[in-house]
């Protein structure tokens, strides 16, 4: 059996959200997970970076140098890159371990902000075996092959967003 690709994209907020509810599901399944994140970075107070430490079988990787080309970016377009790159190379060290399911966190703003390739990823996808992958980001042309090569694709729409009035995240309940 080969593993399932689901991905969650959109310009509304749940894409991340879907993907560690399915994530946590399969951990309460007894089942091996690892996530890796694109753009949150280990030092920022986030909720889910502890899940490897409530759950055994929750690998948790943020290795973002934040979000790329925002009024708040701090790395440069270098760093980013390698930031990128690291989260890829991550990706196939825990494709090693086979785990049951591999979440990419983001991974598709990183390949239309130019920083991966979407055939980088098709040739990850084409090597997962019977693991499992969700796919997040927000996606576009630069992403149209990994979106018709998947077995799930889920639009999360924004409707209306507490941004829109300049209400900002609450912990517990957007980080």
């Amino acid at each position: 059996m080969t593993g399932l690709v689901y991905v969650f994209t959109g310009e509304g907020k749940g894409k991340t959200s879907a993907a560690l509810g399915i994530a946590v599901r399969a951990a309460l399944s007894g089942m091996n997970v690892a996530i890796v994140q694109w753009y949150k970075e280990k030092r920022w107070p986030i909720a889910e970076h502890k899940l490897g430490e409530k759950f055994d079988n929750i690998k948790i990787y943020p290795l973002g140098s934040g979000f790329y080309k925002l009024p708040s970016d701090h790395a440069s377009p270098e760093e980013h890159k390698r930031a990128a790159m690291a989260g890829l190379q991550q990706v196939a060290n825990s494709l090693q371990q086979k785990p049951f399911l591999l979440v990419m966190d983001e991974v598709l703003n990183a390949v239309c902000e130019g920083l991966l390739d979407e055939e980088e990823i098709i040739k990850i996808l084409e090597q997962r075996g019977e693991t499992h992958m969700v796919l997040t980001g927000r996606s576009g042309e630069p992403t149209r092959r990994v979106l018709v090569g998947a077995d799930l694709v889920t639009e999360c729409k924004k409707i209306k967003h507490p941004y829109d009035v300049g209400r900002l995240a609450v912990a517990g309940l957007d980080y």
